[in-house]
């Protein structure tokens, strides 16, 4: 990291799954809230590679500092050798209403319909909100194509190679050694949920789900698995459902699902 930039105190809410990167082999967009109550978005964080792991609804403190290459207001650098893991918040017997006290104390990053967080996209470039769904319409899985699929893997090997031969050029002396390159399964299909906000006169929207935990349990159980468990959590009769929205850096009007906030229903609800 160039800079030292700020040291802050930030509660993680926010992992996506791994993507590839040529300079940093993979990385993986990660959100989060300051003490403060400033959401930031982190990067680069090579998270598989990581010394020192840290899980959602965890406290870090880390050195970050703007990323004047990422005109989003929450986009921040990392430094990812300064980050020390904390206190992680688990559920409470009042449904993760711990957590719920600190994400949703100030009200900036919450939304009543997609058309207000577009629109204060428009505005102030806001690129990560949360929005309750009036309605869940479809939950299907969207193919990525067998062109998708060559492409990942041209990149995967590739970095491989250069990976394996930066490993090869380097002496016992050598201070920095790259690390040996992880398998990283590319997902042939996503999951995309159909869905409904608060505006009355909502047609609809489409989005798909880059959440890691979903991501994570197709991958390891298999598409009609992670699909069961969505049917499960998106049940707003039983879930008190919110959607973690992040945006697309080239098309900062399309949004899609980062994170799923979906405590159980309980008599009384203040979060």
């Amino acid at each position: 990291m160039e800079q030292k930039g700020q040291r802050e105190r930030i509660l993680i809410w926010g992992k996506t799954y791994p993507e590839l990167s040529s300079k940093y082999l993979e990385t993986v967009c990660t959100a989060g809230i300051t003490e403060s109550g400033q959401l930031v978005r982190l990067y680069p964080i090579p998270y598989r590679y990581l010394s020192g792991q840290f899980e959602k609804y965890q406290w870090i403190t880390a050195n970050i500092a703007k990323n004047t290459a990422d005109p989003r207001p929450e986009s921040y650098k990392i430094d990812c050798d300064s980050i020390e893991c904390g206190e992680r918040i688990p559920t409470t017997t009042d449904e993760w209403g711990l957590r719920a006290s600190i994400l949703f104390e100030g009200s900036r990053w919450q939304f009543s319909t997609m058309e207000e967080l577009q629109q204060a996209q428009k505005r102030d470039g806001t690129s990560l909100g949360v929005v309750v769904p009036r309605e869940i319409r479809k939950i299907e899985l969207v193919d990525r194509g067998e062109s998708e699929v060559q492409s990942f893997e041209e990149k995967f090997q590739d970095l491989r190679k250069r990976v394996d031969a930066q490993r090869a050029q380097l002496t016992l002396f050598e201070q920095a050694i790259p690390p040996e390159m992880k398998r990283l399964d590319f997902l042939k299909a996503r999951i995309q949920i159909s869905w409904l906000c608060q505006d009355m006169e909502c047609k609809g929207h489409k989005m798909q789900i880059l959440d890691w935990e979903v991501c994570e349990l197709q991958r390891r159980s298999g598409d009609e698995k992670a699909l069961e468990k969505l049917h499960e959590i998106t049940d707003l009769s039983r879930y008190n459902l919110r959607l973690f929205l992040g945006n697309l850096f080239l098309y900062p009007q399309s949004f899609l699902i980062i994170g799923l906030w979906y405590p159980r229903r309980a008599n009384l609800l203040f979060y």
